[in-house]
């Protein structure tokens, strides 16, 4: 990305942030028209991303950035695996299950055309349920999403000469994006916006601080992430992961355990967990400096009560932190 894109992100990021304080969740999401608004920006932002790191790619190291690519796509696939799986259960369709049936491990142990067919077969056979899975975690965005990871993936086995051609191919798609991402907030969301002036002056009044782009030259690179896992050792899936203080964002862990909060800058940050059938547990991380900070969590029982819903364990151990 060139300069001025890095700052028009930034500016994404913190847009992005004021949608996702979960206050302001509450009154956008039943309003249609910025439901489809936001969804289809954070859609932009996600590719803008995708789209970035296979730019800063290049045909040294591509082994490394093919294993990259390829959990990126295969826990974009599990993901949508586990929507498929909620909406054949909700509709009894068996078969629709059978096709979701897949994990994490699976996918990552596969072999290379192996990886990106299951991902390709997720993805297909989603695609026909699509329209009807809202509120499951599976949209036509996500989707796309999934399609670039796997084209992406795809374009890496065994072909490191084809690198300079994937990066420039990105590049393109990148300044798509952004053009994109700005005609969109332009004539979309920041007309959209104006109805909260006087409902929800605070709101609105972020929103249109955040649309202000500052010339900051870099990008924010704090990672804050981790596992949530039990005390035997065991990954907690589906745990709620609060974070506060320098920023405001929710996570839920995937079927590894594993939670990730990412584009944050230096601060004093809050880290909540909670899970049923747990006691909630939660941490204060000062961050000086842009880096990733791994903080894991071993959730403790509460007394008289058996760990159901999202606090059920998947009999995984999750990866010792960096």
């Amino acid at each position: 990305m060139n300069k001025e894109q890095v700052n028009q992100l930034n500016m994404y990021d913190t847009v992005e942030q004021v949608l996702n304080t979960t206050a302001y969740v509450a009154i956008w999401t039943p309003n249609a028209a910025m439901n489809t608004a936001v969804t289809t920006f954070m859609g932009h932002v996600s590719a803008i991303n995708a789209n970035d790191t296979v730019q800063k790619t290049s045909s040294v190291g591509t082994t490394v950035t093919k294993d990259s690519a390829q959990l990126a796509m295969a826990k974009a696939a599990i993901k949508t695996a586990n929507a498929g799986k909620a909406y054949a259960t909700a509709t009894s369709n068996d078969v629709l299950f059978d096709q979701m049936n897949h994990t994490l491990s699976e996918i990552t142990h596969a072999v290379d055309t192996d990886a990106d067919d299951i991902c390709q077969n997720i993805h297909d056979n989603l695609n026909p349920y699509i329209a009807s899975m809202t509120g499951y975690g599976a949209t036509t965005t996500t989707q796309t999403a999934l399609q670039n990871l796997i084209n992406t993936y795809s374009g890496m086995i065994g072909k490191p000469a084809l690198q300079k051609t994937i990066v420039t191919n990105a590049t393109i798609t990148l300044a798509q994006h952004f053009e994109d991402a700005n005609a969109l907030l332009k004539n979309s969301l920041d007309p959209l916006m104006e109805q909260y002036e006087a409902s929800n002056a605070s709101f609105y009044n972020q929103y249109k601080s955040a649309r202000v782009i500052h010339d900051i030259g870099h990008r924010k690179t704090v990672i804050l992430e981790g596992f949530i896992y039990n005390a035997a050792g065991n990954a907690i899936s589906g745990a709620l992961v609060e974070l506060t203080g320098g920023a405001e964002h929710h996570k839920t862990t995937d079927a590894t355990g594993e939670y990730k909060f990412t584009r944050l800058k230096p601060s004093t940050y809050i880290i909540k967990v909670s899970a049923r059938g747990y006691v909630t547990q939660s941490k204060t991380i000062l961050v000086k400096e842009n880096g990733t900070v791994d903080t894991d969590f071993t959730m403790v029982a509460a007394t008289g009560t058996t760990p159901t819903g999202g606090g059920t364990t998947t009999g995984t151990t999750p990866p010792a932190s960096a």
